[in-house]
């Protein structure tokens, strides 16, 4: 059964564009126009500073296609435990350093369990 390895798969991606989209809009573009003589003010350390907020991004988008290409390939759960160890560690982080529900910690719990669901039940 697909269900679960889909549910991962879309789960994981919505994340990812959300946190692409939603961070560099809220967070990263605001924080850069700030006046700065600090770190910040060199280009290479604003640029390095966007490439590792958005790499959750990327790891989120290809842990949920690499559940979906491991299920289609009949593969072992390896990939599921690494996709759901990291969803999991990353959902709770989240949570724990809000300190509040946050929509993307949720989903992120979610995509844990669809990642968990799809190694019980195939």
């Amino acid at each position: 059964m697909m269900l679960f390895a889909v549910a991962a798969a879309v789960t994981g991606i919505i994340v990812a564009i959300a946190h692409f989209i939603i961070g560099d809009r809220v967070v990263l573009q605001p924080m850069f126009r700030e006046q700065t003589s600090g770190i910040l003010a060199a280009k290479p350390m604003r640029d390095l500073t966007r490439a590792m907020f958005q790499l959750h991004s990327l790891v989120w988008a290809a842990l949920g296609i690499a559940v979906l290409v491991n299920r289609w390939q009949g593969g072992g759960d390896l990939i599921g435990y690494l996709a759901m160890l990291i969803f999991t560690v990353s959902g709770v982080a989240n949570l724990l350093v809000l300190r509040r529900p946050h929509p993307g910690g949720i989903l992120l719990l979610i995509a844990a369990a669809a990642a968990a669901a799809d190694m019980a039940f195939n």
